[in-house]
């Protein structure tokens, strides 16, 4: 079944009413599901204070669960070490590629070190 607003708020709800002393309120599916509404909202030029009224939670919960969910800087970046080639060319052109499998192709050592330094 689909997640829904009204349906957030009758979730919500119940695991109120089940809640040990302590536990969360909300599951992560339902802070995921807060999260992308609130996004979707906001693209649609609503407002945060709208979405966290829909969902019944306070702006400031949703607003923490957000920032949460927003990746890091540099998450999907890794450590690259670079060897020294045996024969350096000046010619030679370099291809960058990160975890997703874009690549950056025909940089050569000071462009690499560069985008790689702004990156890092």
């Amino acid at each position: 079944m689909e997640m829904t607003a009204e349906r957030f708020r009758a979730e919500a709800v119940r695991r109120r009413g089940a809640q040990r002393r302590g536990a969360p309120p909300y599951s992560s599916e339902q802070r995921a599901f807060a999260t992308g509404y609130a996004r979707a909202g906001l693209a649609q030029g609503r407002s945060m204070v709208a979405s966290a009224t829909d969902l019944g939670i306070s702006e400031p919960t949703l607003r923490a669960w957000m920032v949460a969910a927003a990746p890091s800087p540099g998450a999907g970046l890794r450590r690259v070490v670079v060897a020294p080639a045996a024969e350096p060319s000046s010619s030679s052109r370099l291809t960058l590629i990160t975890p997703a499998g874009y690549r950056v192709r025909g940089l050569d050592v000071a462009s690499a070190a560069a985008l790689l330094r702004v990156l890092g």
